[in-house]
């Protein structure tokens, strides 16, 4: 089993930092979104103090919490679509100590068009790519843009990003939920458990159902703060012939407000062993983060248009 493989079984962890676009301004590809526009939201000394939360007040329910997460979906993945990110991912193949044996090392552009992350490679283990390089990177986005942006698709990909929240809010129990302040936010905090009255039917429910950890709620938004989970079992494919994510494989994701509230993802993390077929049986670590994101005023569309800046 890849890297990509078992990040994909994650995939519900991080399913809010998927986008829902619109018709906007065209773009052939991410190297075209570079002119941004910064908003500041400075308080002004006349404002008053806000008044302290009462971190003992009842919480809401967790049905409250799923109702809310489910209706602002698609508003907050329309919101995410006007940022652009560099995103760092390093991956390494590691021995049974977690001593480092290969690291590969992939700097990008991330965006998001219609619901889908896309990732605009630019560099590779700190050397950027060359001319040939970028020609053939830049047709590959044009490509997933276009792949992302079908109309017909586009009803079927907001389904289905609905029903990866269902499952991620089902699989698991939220037990010994409380409040803090973080970072001057009220935060719901639960236990996260295998929910008994969830009957997982494929590789990614099981995945999700044989979790256990911590999960963070931001109160206002209803937005994941945070999520650091781990195995509690071994996860099969084909009865363990094909593939094998082993007992204690554990995953960390975690999600900050922007100036404007949007929330963007800023890192994911994990690291475990797996075997695929019968003979590879990696340990691996990975690292993805996310940061000098910026408002930019250039979207995409799939028809291809000269890109006016501004």
């Amino acid at each position: 089993m890849t890297l990509h493989h078992t990040l994909a079984l994650a995939s519900p962890w991080v399913l809010c930092t998927c986008a829902f676009a619109q018709t906007q301004t065209p773009v052939p590809a991410a190297t075209q979104h570079r002119a941004a526009t910064h908003h500041s939201h400075a308080a002004t000394a006349s404002q008053a103090a806000p008044a302290q939360p009462n971190l003992s007040a009842p919480l809401p329910s967790v049905a409250v919490i799923r109702q809310r997460l489910l209706a602002n979906l698609q508003s907050i993945q329309a919101e995410q679509e006007r940022y652009l990110c560099r995103m760092t991912s390093t991956n390494e193949r590691t021995d049974a100590h977690g001593n480092p044996l290969k690291t590969h090392t992939r700097v990008f552009d991330m965006f998001y068009v219609h619901g889908r992350e896309i990732d605009e490679l630019i560099s590779k283990n700190g050397v950027p790519l060359d001319a040939s390089a970028q020609k053939n990177e830049s047709e590959r986005v044009q490509k997933e843009i276009a792949k992302d942006s079908n109309a017909t698709d586009l009803s079927k990909q907001q389904s289905d990003d609905a029903r990866q929240l269902e499952i991620l809010l089902h699989a698991l129990r939220y037990t010994n939920g409380h409040r803090i302040l973080l970072n001057g936010r009220t935060t719901l905090v639960y236990d996260l458990s295998g929910n008994p009255d969830f009957h997982p039917k494929n590789l990614q429910e099981r995945f999700l159902h044989h979790m256990s950890g911590s999960i963070q709620v931001d109160e206002a938004t209803s937005q994941l703060v945070d999520v650091n989970a781990h195995l509690d079992r071994d996860v099969k494919v084909g009865g363990g012939l094909v593939a094998n994510v082993h007992k204690g494989f554990w995953i960390h994701v975690h999600q900050t407000p922007q100036k404007d509230g949007v929330w963007i993802n800023d890192l994911t993390e994990g690291q475990g062993d797996a075997r695929a077929a019968l003979f590879f049986h990696p340990y691996f670590r990975f690292r993805q983060t996310t940061d000098s994101c910026h408002l930019t005023s250039v979207t995409t569309q799939t028809t291809a248009a000269t890109v006016t800046q501004p």
